[in-house]
């Protein structure tokens, strides 16, 4: 059987600084992101201005749904479910956020929206969305009671 390592940080005193934040100096750089940090076996959550493109389901975020465009009025010929693009934002930035089927009703402008297990990636072609995917969870949590700032919009931020 293999034994999981454990990184410790340096003693409190030697060069470099503190132990606190060691163990990130030591691991790989692609081992450590915003949203895979844990307190207690619980994701920490992320702002929406430290999202980075990525085909996992790691962003644990809050926000408020600032806009929400209108759910087609026909049905999809296609056989897929309709889709409703949305802005949502937190006090750090903002980004478009996918919301698929049954979820185009169930949030308005103004909810207040924690995301646990969500994807910031690519969607049909070169736009940025963030969205639950199919493993993620959305839960209403509020109304209109929250700071948020509409710029950057990191959907349309370039990667350069």
């Amino acid at each position: 059987k293999k034994k999981a390592r454990r990184y410790r940080g340096r003693k409190q005193g030697s060069e470099g600084g503190g132990a606190g934040d060691e163990w990130r100096r030591r691991l790989p750089a692609a081992a450590f992101s915003p949203a895979k940090e844990t307190i207690g076996g619980r994701r920490m959550e992320v702002k929406l201005k430290d999202l980075v493109p990525a085909a996992t389901n790691t962003v644990n975020t809050t926000f408020i749904v600032v806009d929400k465009a209108p759910r087609p009025a026909h049905a999809n010929a296609h056989g897929r479910e309709e889709t409703c693009p949305s802005l949502v934002a937190d006090e750090t930035a903002a980004v478009h956020f996918l919301l698929w089927g049954t979820e185009c009703d169930a949030f308005e402008s103004g909810d207040i929206v924690r995301l646990t297990s969500g994807i910031f990636s690519y969607h049909r072609g070169n736009n940025l969305f963030l969205r639950a995917g199919k493993r993620g969870r959305m839960e209403k949590v509020g109304e209109f009671t929250m700071m948020f700032v509409e710029t950057p919009n990191m959907s349309e931020t370039s990667g350069s």
